[in-house]
Formats: C-alpha cells, structure tokens, sequence
C-alpha cells in the first residue's frame, strides 16, 4: 500500500530542512573562519543571517546556561536540528510499527512549534532581524507539524471506525 500524501510531503519537507541546516552550517562555519564574510542569506540591511547566527541564541543550550562554551553540547540550532529532522524521517515506519507513535511525534510537534514561536519572537523583538534561513525553517516545521497533525487525525478515525 503506498504511503499517503500527507507522509510523502512530509519527508520532501523533511528533506528540504536537513538540506537547509546543512547550509546554516556552512554558513556558521564561514562566518567563524573568515571574518567579514556576506553570505547569500544576507538580503541587505533588513535582512541579516549573519547577525543571526552570530547571536547569543545562536548557541541556545549555552545561552540558556545549560552548557559551557566549547563542550560537547554547545551545539548551535542546526546542529540539534538535524537530529529533530531525522526523527521526522523515521516517522513513517515508526508510525507502522506503534500504535502511539502519532500521539508521540504530535507531541514532540506541538514541542518544535512553540520553540519556534520562541525563536521568532527573539528574532523579531529581541534582536529585530530578518532572516530568511530562520523564516524558512518555520515554514518547513510548519509544514511537517501539519503533516503529522493530519496524520494522527486520520489515525483516530481509522481507530473510531474500528470502535463502531
């Protein structure tokens, strides 16, 4: 039986956001071997990624004071959000193989969605940036949320007709 629609974009949008956090990597990565350098997410003086990635939240378990500087786990929002996206790319066999897998990934969604509610704010009123990156990784964890919510939707009236 093939997979619904909804499953197939999900992994495209999964896809697309390991894509995207591979390039905030290179970018981080540019930013801290080569000073001044202006990378394509930089859009002019409305819109600054840079700014961005070199921000305090950029490093959000150091910010937060959870880790130090330079440990193992001072990992930068890509960084832990590759592992989130790799949990998404599991999604459809884990949804095939346990009955609590919808409930679990709605959850961990539900958790993804208000961090990036916090995020945006700190964007918008904290450091009063745009950013293309960032905006388009709300999208794409939008998107995937509304995957999974349509998902766990269409496992409960599958469980309902089953019921009846």
């Amino acid at each position: 039986m093939a997979a619904p629609l909804r499953i197939l974009l999900l992994e495209v949008f999964v896809l697309l956001g390991i894509a995207l956090n591979i390039y905030t990597m290179h970018v981080e990565g540019q930013i801290s071997k080569m000073p001044g350098y202006q990378p394509a997410c930089d859009l002019g003086s409305w819109s600054s990624c840079s700014k961005v990635f070199t921000s305090p939240w950029a490093h959000i378990l150091r910010h937060w004071g959870l880790v130090e500087q330079g440990s193992l786990f001072d990992l930068s929002l890509p960084q832990l959000a590759i592992p989130y996206f790799l949990l998404l790319m599991i999604y459809p066999v884990a949804r095939r193989t346990s009955p609590y897998a919808p409930s679990l990934y709605l959850c961990v969604g539900i958790g993804a969605i208000a961090f990036n509610v916090y995020l945006a704010c700190i964007l918008k009123f904290v450091l009063k940036e745009f950013c293309i990156i960032c905006a388009t990784t709300y999208l794409i964890n939008g998107v995937c949320f509304t995957c999974i919510i349509l998902d766990f939707l269409a496992f409960r009236k599958r469980d309902k007709s089953k019921q009846s």
